[in-house]
């Protein structure tokens, strides 16, 4: 089973509008008690296409995984019904920013 900070790679389709589609990393930000209790996991995919952008933390070469994670492309996902592999693991000061954001994205104003 999956567990909060993985870098998995899994399968995004169907998308629609700006959603990010196909086979590409992302990382499990949800907790492990909500996957194991749900069959769901909260996932920010990461892309290659760089983008300075507020919302995007850059993994850096603590990883194999290249790329960005887009903090902003929150995604709910089956788990049990997509095919998946763990790839690694996101070092835990790049997890904490990556939670920072998605906390500022849905804080009360």
């Amino acid at each position: 089973m999956v567990k909060q900070g993985d870098i998995i790679k899994i399968n995004f389709n169907p998308q629609v509008g700006h959603e990010q589609a196909g086979h590409r990393p992302a990382v499990i930000v949800s907790n492990d008690t909500f996957n194991k209790v749900t069959n769901l996991v909260l996932v920010c995919p990461i892309t290659n296409s760089i983008d300075k952008f507020p919302l995007h933390i850059k993994l850096d070469n603590r990883t194999a995984t290249t790329g960005i994670i887009l903090c902003e492309h929150l995604k709910s996902l089956d788990i049990t019904t997509r095919s998946y592999k763990i790839i690694e693991k996101l070092p835990e000061d790049i997890f904490e920013k990556v939670v920072d954001i998605i906390f500022s994205e849905v804080e009360i104003e």
